[in-house]
């Protein structure tokens, strides 16, 4: 029974391509509840076996997350303009004033939370100089991280080696991220 559900999904992601990673991870970005594990992890194992480029599939899954979370955030912007003077949109306001920029970046990356982040910014206003690329830094870590699960299970040392330096290379990145706006953020106080 699992053996099958495995091969039904390693089919789904094998006739969706590349388009198909995106208009799913459109779906995924937006507040609509779609899991993107159920795509990307067999689309990695694609990857790894050299069906599928590892490279595009990671490109096409950011950006269509990257797309839905604007969709998200334009929408929140459009429709909250009524309320704007609520207390409860006020505090939301307030709370992306300080704390929106990280937030912004680590809610992605965080199972079940990382598609409504873009609503509170919508509704502050977040300047999409910020709001875009750390969204789609974001969502590059999340997709890459899913794929390299995929990717794992390939066959071979090749993808193992892979995986492993991707690993690497991934935590590496996310660190740096970190530490950077950490430190900007403590210069900011002095």
């Amino acid at each position: 029974m699992l053996e099958h559900l495995i091969h039904l999904l390693v089919q789904f992601a094998d006739s969706a391509g590349y388009v198909g990673v995106y208009l799913y991870m459109l779906l995924v970005g937006t507040f609509i509840p779609v899991p993107s594990e159920i795509l990307l992890i067999p689309a990695g194992y694609l990857a790894s076996m050299g069906q599928k480029s590892f490279g595009l599939l990671l490109l096409s899954g950011a950006l269509g997350s990257l797309s839905g979370a604007l969709i998200n955030y334009h929408l929140a912007k459009w429709l909250i303009q009524r309320f704007r003077h609520k207390p409860i949109i006020q505090k939301t306001i307030h709370f992306f004033q300080r704390h929106g920029k990280i937030s912004v970046f680590l809610a992605p990356l965080t199972p079940g939370l990382g598609q409504y982040i873009s609503i509170p910014a919508g509704i502050s206003h977040m300047p999409l100089r910020i709001f875009i690329p750390l969204t789609f830094l974001a969502n590059l870590i999340w997709v890459g991280f899913m794929l390299l699960i995929g990717y794992i299970f390939g066959e071979g040392s090749k993808a193992h080696s892979a995986a492993a330096w991707f690993s690497l290379l991934l935590l590496g990145f996310v660190i740096l991220s970190v530490s950077v706006y950490v430190w900007r953020e403590l210069r900011k106080e002095r």
